[in-house]
């Protein structure tokens, strides 16, 4: 079983600076790194360049790199896709620039193949997400529900006592640590479309094939996320969410009782939300963030709608 790595960055060189020595100290070094470059200068070609001579230097054995370099590509989703085509391992492995893999992520992934052969894809987890609030969680327990409800995070804020549990069955997966088999990708492929990071494509591509195959998450297979602001939004949480939920309620899961259902409460929910958050501060911020959200996750969902 070979794998790609596919890293889509874009001004981010410092980071991949970070992140590339700890994919060179896997156990099990992949067969490809294909790094799909949306940046304008040349820093990021320096790198893979320092990054190619310290893997001969320290004689590991090298991984096929493959640098692309197009500026002109426009979300992470259309880079992946360009990854997707120049590669030709068994499995896929989508890394985000600022992540920074324990030693043995690669050699947990193949186990968890090994031992999972109808296993459509296998995720790791992130180390350092922070437990929220009990308000919070009670929340989103709440309100997210049905297919909105995300079960990673639970794995996620629970990592380190789940270091060595069994791998767990999800719905769908972060673009920032996961694999793919290829049979199981067949002609799935990111939504271009759909905009900057956070709009939801890596949920809606895993989802679907979770619904033909299991997609599992390895607790043994762990990352801590670096967070690089670069390229970032400013957070913004209620926006960030409704153009995610949107987005994929419109291109996923509009259909059904259940799931129309669990849009409408999800939606009575960020209302209650905003309102509460227009009382405490005695501004209409929040009910603005919402709306704002709203359209922008409509207009991802419907590109070719005229506004």
């Amino acid at each position: 079983m070979t794998f790609s790595v596919i890293v889509a960055t874009k001004n981010r060189a410092i980071d991949l600076e970070r992140m590339l020595p700890t994919l060179a100290s896997q156990t099990r070094l992949p067969e490809e790194l294909i790094i799909v470059d949306q940046s304008c200068g040349e820093d990021t070609r320096k790198v893979i360049e320092s990054f190619a001579r310290d893997l001969k230097v320290a004689g590991r054995r090298e991984p096929v790199i493959v640098y692309l370099h197009n500026p002109t590509l426009v979300g992470a989703g259309a880079a992946r896709n360009v990854g997707i085509e120049r590669s030709r391992g068994d499995v896929l492995v989508f890394l985000d620039d600022d992540v920074l893999l324990e030693s043995e992520f690669l050699h947990e992934l193949l186990r968890v193949y090994q031992e999972y052969p109808d296993a459509g894809g296998v995720s790791g987890v992130v180390t350092n997400y922070t437990l929220p609030p009990r308000s919070a969680r009670i929340l989103r327990w709440l309100f997210w529900t049905g297919p909105l409800h995300d079960e990673r995070q639970d794995l996620y804020w629970r990592a380190d006592r789940l270091r060595s549990h069994q791998p767990v069955r999800v719905r769908r997966f972060g673009s920032g640590l996961m694999s793919i088999r290829r049979e199981a990708l067949a002609d799935e492929r990111f939504d271009a479309s759909s905009g900057g990071a956070g709009a939801g494509e890596d949920v809606r591509v895993t989802w679907r094939i979770h619904e033909r195959c299991p997609l599992l998450i390895a607790p043994a297979a762990r990352l801590f996320h670096a967070r690089s602001e670069a390229g970032r939004e400013p957070e913004d949480w209620i926006r960030q969410d409704a153009v995610r939920h949107y987005y994929l309620y419109h291109r996923l899961w509009r259909k059904g009782v259940v799931n129309r259902l669990c849009f409408a409460w999800l939606n009575f929910g960020y209302a209650l939300l905003a309102s509460a958050g227009s009382v405490r501060g005695l501004s209409l911020r929040p009910w603005r963030s919402f709306l704002q959200g709203r359209r922008s996750g409509l207009e991802r969902a419907y590109p070719d709608v005229k506004k």
